[in-house]
């Protein structure tokens, strides 16, 4: 019974009247801070697990879950080493590449480029066919075709057949070419010649412009086959590495480990990397931004619980003849302060649902309307959103914990009013 006295109490206290008029737009205030407070949160940490989700995979598409390479250089036994792989749990594909630099040139324009060998029937070639936007076997991937010994623009039948080279869209744009151009690509390694030392080039194909959505990939990285990589870099039969995929990303870790262990059985010499750690540094610095978002944007939640702190004193304030009243009647001081708590409490909790809800509602518009992005700065065309039951969650508790703290000093001062000082004078 007491506890039902407790909660009308409350409640009543919460009820609108002429003469608690400024009370009430009081409290009104406070339910709207805390319920903005709450929203903008809610949208924030959707963003940034939305632009977390989005780098994450459009990385993982242009790179492998795992790397397998060698210490001190290229992989020998990389036909075995590929068998010991593809036999460890989770493991969804494996696929060679040799990786190497090299300079791009179209007539005066060049640039420094990565020149990326892969197979075309691999889980990299269907990827990088993913990437280019069009339906296409994956034998005209790296095709090779005839061209004429001076072209400059397109293919035409002629004396040379070239191999094919996919080259990225901001790539194209800088050199000012697009797909059936002749470029030539020059490697750092030099051979003898009766000019002296002068670096080895090769002229190919562009077959394909890819749209990665990352713009440092598709300025500096270029796709070519593997055997001509290997031929073109004199890697004999050996690649750099192996590019491992699983069924699941996130046991990266600890199949790498499987990996590495498989592998020592018969093949020393050999490294295996996680994305994680090859891309420690980048997912450690979006952790901690997206922490210092979240600790920033929740003192927006603080500032509102000042509001209810000066709404529940003012209550304490207005009330204080009937604090007085429930003293003499019997009320304890753990009562008297629970209405009080549960007053506050309540405003917390509606300002909290509130705002949780209009968040989601924000986090809806968005996705179906979009917000327009720069290509040229983000990965993405419109600002990504992610929502994530966790984020959510952790929210709520903070946003109540916080309306809970806010309301320990309204409830002490309400509970430690004496009722023969306040009745003395009436």
């Amino acid at each position: 019974m007491k506890r039902v006295f407790v909660r009308r109490v409350a409640h009543r206290y919460l009820s609108t009247k002429r003469s608690e008029a400024f009370i009430s737009i009081l409290t009104l205030i406070s339910t709207v801070a805390l319920a903005i407070g709450v929203a903008v949160l809610v949208v924030v940490m959707s963003i940034m697990n939305g632009f977390e989700h989005e780098l994450k995979e459009k990385l993982l598409g242009a790179n492998a879950h795992v790397t397998v390479r060698g210490f001190t250089g290229p992989v020998q036994r990389w036909e075995r080493a590929l068998q010991l792989v593809a036999d460890v749990p989770h493991v969804d594909s494996v696929s060679p590449y040799t990786y190497h630099q090299g300079l791009l040139q179209k007539e005066k324009r060049s640039t420094g480029v990565l020149i990326r060998g892969i197979r075309a029937h691999d889980a990299s070639g269907a990827e990088l066919l993913r990437t280019l936007g069009d339906q296409r076997d994956e034998a005209l991937l790296f095709r090779m075709a005839r061209s004429e010994t001076n072209s400059e623009a397109v293919v035409s039948p002629g004396e040379v057949e070239l191999p094919g080279i996919v080259i990225g869209q901001e790539l194209a744009e800088n050199l000012r070419v697009r797909e059936g151009a002749v470029i030539t690509l020059l490697s750092p390694q030099v051979q003898s010649s009766p000019f002296g030392l002068m670096p080895r080039f090769r002229r190919f194909l562009v077959t394909g412009i890819y749209r990665s959505g990352l713009v440092e990939y598709e300025s500096s990285l270029v796709y070519v086959d593997l055997r001509i990589a290997q031929s073109f870099f004199r890697l004999g039969d050996a690649v750099q590495g192996l590019e491992v995929r699983l069924d699941e990303v996130d046991l990266a870790p600890s199949v790498a480990e499987e990996i590495r262990a498989a592998l020592a059985k018969e093949i020393s010499g050999l490294l295996s990397q996680p994305w994680t750690e090859i891309h420690k540094n980048l997912w450690e610095a979006l952790r901690l931004e997206r922490s210092a978002y979240f600790t920033v944007l929740l003192l927006l939640v603080v500032m509102a619980s000042f509001s209810i702190v000066s709404t529940l004193v003012m209550l304490v304030l207005e009330k204080r003849k009937d604090i007085a009243v429930l003293r003499t009647l019997g009320a304890t001081q753990r009562e008297v302060g629970a209405i009080f708590r549960i007053t506050g409490m309540t405003i917390g909790c509606i300002g909290t649902g509130a705002g949780l809800v209009l968040g989601v509602g924000l986090c809806f518009g968005l996705e179906v309307y979009g917000f327009p992005l720069p290509e040229k700065i983000f990965p993405v065309a419109t600002l990504p959103i992610r929502m994530e039951w966790e984020a959510f969650v952790v929210t709520g508790v903070c946003a109540l914990l916080i309306c809970f703290l806010a309301t320990l000093y309204p409830v002490r001062r309400a509970s430690s009013l004496r009722p023969n000082e306040l009745l003395r004078y009436e």
